[in-house]
């Protein structure tokens, strides 16, 4: 998506005059970074598995269906080479010059923290955050 000139001077304004930002966001952050969002053509609702996604990453389905549940994971939910792009970098740079104070996002990817951005809120968790179903500690 292209802005014109006039968007991005109203923007730099807007966060020039603000004393907090916090920056919700969500797939369409990542998906530059090659990340395939849910919703989308290419998105994960639109691609043949023998289950809904939204099935495949319930608790029960994991409890049931364990095997599936990680080949669907490691094949669509993993992203170990994708790097931060221009929107992860740019809201590192505002948090480290004060003037963001938090990105809530529903991505899993981890890449807001890889580009620098310290005071991130992952909602549905994270794919680098898992916890052993068994005794509770998290692993890489």
């Amino acid at each position: 998506m292209e802005y014109t000139q006039r968007e991005i001077a109203e923007l730099r304004r807007l966060v020039a005059a603000s004393r907090r930002i916090v920056f919700f966001g969500g797939a369409g952050v990542s998906t530059e970074s090659g990340i395939p969002d849910f919703r989308s053509t290419g998105g994960l609702y639109r691609q043949e598995w023998d289950y809904p996604p939204e099935t495949i990453l319930s608790r029960t389905f994991f409890r049931q269906n364990t095997a599936e549940f990680f080949r669907f994971y490691r094949a669509k939910m993993l992203a170990p080479a994708a790097l931060p792009n221009a929107a992860h970098d740019a809201l590192a740079r505002l948090e480290q010059d004060g003037a963001l104070s938090a990105v809530v996002t529903q991505n899993i990817d981890g890449l807001h923290q890889k580009a620098g951005s310290k005071n991130v809120f992952e909602l549905p968790g994270s794919v680098h955050r898992n916890p052993c179903a068994e005794c509770g500690p998290f692993y890489p």
